[in-house]
């Protein structure tokens, strides 16, 4: 078995370099193209994904690569990178700087290691349940807010306050909190796994490559990653971390 150590400095040193891929394009005027799924791609998108594929596949050649962009190279390893070259995309055509490069590591078909790198603040944050969560090499932890009326909750798209079919149940949930706010993404969990914000919520729309370094994160980071329903299905569409008290609690004005 691999040390999951081991592939930290690979992990720095490779996002690290994606991001001086993204920061090129940060300041220039982007061509943006709509995929299938109506969601937006640049060629900064390719570019950092094309580099990472490479450079992952040069270095541990047995591994497969599933990517955003450009889909799964499947070899014969238990072991297979997870790459979304730009999560937010949206923010990063908007210049707004909430956006990351991240990148997920499954053993055996089960997220193991996730990387998250915010380019243009340079946090790098990389953790696993076996070795912790770290940020820029320090350790970090989800807050110890205990009651759910004193948390800060977190929510990448506020229209699903409006519409969708999970509206009653983050209505109900942004009611139980002191504080929400329209800050998501992977920037959102960023924040849970430092500890600054104590909730983070995605009802819908969520693709793997979206979630797939979170679990390892947030249990790295002392927290826990679920659904809205409590249980572990990366491929529902859903995320929600927090830290362990409010999880329960938070589960309780979720299934009422």
């Amino acid at each position: 078995m691999n040390d999951l150590l081991s592939f930290f400095p690979v992990l720095s040193e490779l996002s690290i370099r994606a991001g001086a891929i993204i920061r090129r394009y940060y300041n220039s005027q982007l061509e943006v193209e709509l995929k299938a799924d109506h969601s937006p791609v640049t060629r900064a998108d390719r570019e950092v994904e094309i580099f990472l594929r490479e450079s992952l596949e040069k270095r541990f050649p047995d591994f497969s690569i599933l990517g955003e962009e450009f889909g799964e190279t499947a070899k014969s390893s238990a072991y297979r990178w997870i790459i979304d070259p730009i999560d937010g995309t949206k923010s990063f055509v908007l210049k707004t700087p909430l956006f990351g490069v991240m990148i997920a590591l499954e053993r055996d078909g089960a997220p193991v290691l996730g990387s998250i790198y915010l380019p243009i603040q340079d946090h790098h944050l990389i953790g696993s349940a076996e070795t912790g969560t770290f940020l820029n090499g320090a350790r970090c932890h989800v807050s110890d807010t205990s009651r759910l009326s004193e948390a800060t909750a977190l929510l990448t798209d506020p229209r699903v306050l409006i519409d969708g079919a999970e509206r009653e149940r983050v209505v109900r949930l942004c009611k139980s909190v002191r504080l929400a706010r329209g800050l998501g993404d992977c920037y959102g969990y960023y924040l849970v796994a430092r500890g600054l914000a104590d909730v983070m919520i995605e009802p819908s729309a969520l693709k793997y490559y979206d979630v797939a370094p979170m679990p390892p994160i947030m249990e790295g980071a002392g927290g826990v990653f679920t659904t809205l329903n409590g249980d572990l299905d990366l491929n529902s569409g859903q995320g929600l971390a927090t830290n362990r008290a409010l999880h329960e609690q938070i589960m309780r004005v979720l299934k009422q």
